[in-house]
């Protein structure tokens, strides 16, 4: 009884396969890479005993464009159809009578099933990759950087933040096929790759910049080399992505790029106590400060004509006003802890005795 199950069921399913089928693939939704091709079935057809994982040689591939479909033959891509609109399938192993094979197919394929109790040994299905930009993909990351400045001799670390958007498309579809599909037969998306191709922009970004800074690029100016960094990641990650994934960068576009606060305030203490090494920088520094003391004396209704009456006796006196001693025939100027300048020994805003 099963001998004669297994003829009846290899020539029975033989003969259902023989239909020749149409297969597309409506508009890929965003958030997927690669999709299974679907079967056409109208109400009409008489192809409904057919199985899905065998398409009958000669059938048709639909092809939308910005779209290409894979042919897959027990996990070997068989065939490769990017060419918008009808192509047609091809396969030794699945021969129609209204197709290439004729009445011989069938008699083989039906040995061939009764060899295995009446099942076809084949596995087929098409994929379709959507080939068009994929855009919207967001990142933000910090990165860790190790900033020097030439001309001051500053060498100190730091932490950098940035933002934005960048696209990809499928270039090689081969190359993605084998290396992201793999056995995922039903759908791949996005999401997939995503982290993991961040990841490599935020690793190239982190190198890119170091390199800059290592030339001499000041923290200050990292926006500025913005056009160039993303020019440089563009250069580093097509390289490695079409090698690995079969896709390439289209756009990489930073919302920002700049220092953490806290280090732009290390900067700026170092930055200044370099340029205090200089004397001449040094003396200025010290001018803009008696500067701001006269303007903080000014500012003092009670105490503004003794400040500026004390400076005035040690401008004559060729000595800093804040600093230098008192004269054998000037009295001396103090400041009181409430802020007013003074010469006698009581201070004339608040009435403090000078300690």
């Amino acid at each position: 009884m099963g001998i004669i199950k297994a003829a009846g069921g290899a020539l029975g399913g033989v003969m259902a396969e023989q239909w020749l089928e149409m297969f597309y693939c409506d508009a890929i939704d965003e958030e997927m890479l690669a999709v299974r091709g679907k079967k056409r079935m109208g109400e009409n057809t008489a192809n409904t005993q057919g199985e899905n994982n065998i398409i009958s040689d000669g059938s048709i591939i639909a092809v939308n464009e910005g779209q290409c479909a894979i042919a897959i033959e027990h996990g070997k891509v068989i065939g490769f159809f990017d060419t918008p609109g009808e192509n047609v399938f091809h396969s030794e192993h699945t021969g129609s009578i209204f197709g290439k094979g004729g009445l011989k197919s069938i008699v083989g394929q039906t040995v061939e099933r009764f060899g295995f109790g009446g099942d076809a040994p084949i596995n087929q299905y098409i994929m379709y990759l959507d080939l068009r930009e994929h855009t919207g993909n967001p990142f933000a990351f910090t990165m860790p950087l190790h900033a020097r400045n030439l001309e001051t001799g500053l060498d100190l670390d730091a932490t950098v933040e940035t933002s934005g958007m960048f696209s990809f498309r499928i270039t090689a579809p081969l190359v993605f096929y084998k290396n992201i599909c793999g056995l995922r037969t039903s759908e791949v998306p996005k999401k997939l790759v995503l982290p993991q191709i961040v990841a490599e922009l935020q690793s190239a970004a982190a190198q890119a910049l170091s390199v800059m800074c290592a030339n001499g690029a000041a923290p200050a100016e990292l926006p500025m080399q913005i056009p160039l960094l993303t020019e440089k990641l563009q250069e580093v990650l097509t390289e490695k992505w079409a090698e690995l994934r079969g896709f390439l960068p289209v756009s990489i576009a930073f919302d920002g790029l700049h220092l953490q606060q806290k280090d732009v305030h290390t900067f700026q203490q170092a930055e200044r106590a370099s340029m205090l090494k200089d004397p001449t920088m040094a003396a200025a520094t010290l001018v803009g400060a008696e500067a701001d003391a006269l303007r903080t004396a000014a500012s003092n209704p009670g105490g503004a004509g003794t400040a500026f009456a004390g400076m005035h006796f040690a401008a004559q006196a060729g000595e800093n006003p804040l600093t230098a001693p008192a004269a054998a025939n000037k009295p001396a100027l103090w400041r009181c802890s409430c802020g007013n300048y003074n010469t006698a020994n009581f201070c004339e805003n608040c009435g403090k005795k000078r300690s």
